[in-house]
């Protein structure tokens, strides 16, 4: 199976996973304990460690890529996005693909948003992401993983979520 195939299938197997309120935990011990692992916290907003927790699973059995997930992948959406720029090793660029990670700034902001594109339709303007700590009115503070059609480019919205960037798979 591919990469892309392997981290969709594993973005998907989390669908529905829920939140406690306030960040506080999850619903799942098991989940619970998976985002433990890979740096979640209580009380931390959690959609970049749900990406970081899919490709950390994604790229297991590669101890290389494991590594560079580990290092470049954070809980801050915006720090994953510069960390993966500035170790290349997953290719970053503006241009949506099933499998790569898609990256919100929350406004001029230095918060964002973190999920996995599943799917994308340029003559729609739209990509399908799975997204931790998310809703169904798209909030980056929400209570699960959810499946979320986005849009791709749109106008420059101040008080909402803007692309930022995607970290691209690499085939192992």
């Amino acid at each position: 199976m591919s990469s892309v195939n392997r981290i969709i299938e594993i973005a998907r197997s989390y669908l529905g996973k829920l939140e406690l309120k306030g960040n506080s935990g999850f619903g799942d011990a098991v989940f619970e304990q998976q985002m433990k692992n890979v740096g979640w916290y209580k009380g931390a907003p959690w959609c970049a460690f749900f990406t970081k927790l899919v490709y950390k699973e994604a790229y297991g059995g590669h101890q290389s890529f494991k590594s560079i997930v580990n290092s470049c992948c954070s809980g801050g959406a915006l720090q994953t996005l510069r960390n993966h720029e500035n170790n290349g090793t997953f290719p970053v660029g503006e241009t949506p693909k099933p499998g790569a990670i898609v990256i919100w700034r929350m406004g001029r902001g230095t918060t964002g948003h973190a999920g996995i594109v599943i799917s994308v339709d340029h003559a729609k303007n739209t990509m399908t992401t799975i997204e931790g700590n998310t809703n169904a009115s798209g909030s980056r503070e929400g209570d699960r993983v959810a499946q979320k059609l986005r849009t791709i480019t749109r106008n420059f919205n101040e008080k909402g979520l803007n692309v930022e960037g995607y970290i691209y798979a690499v085939e192992v």
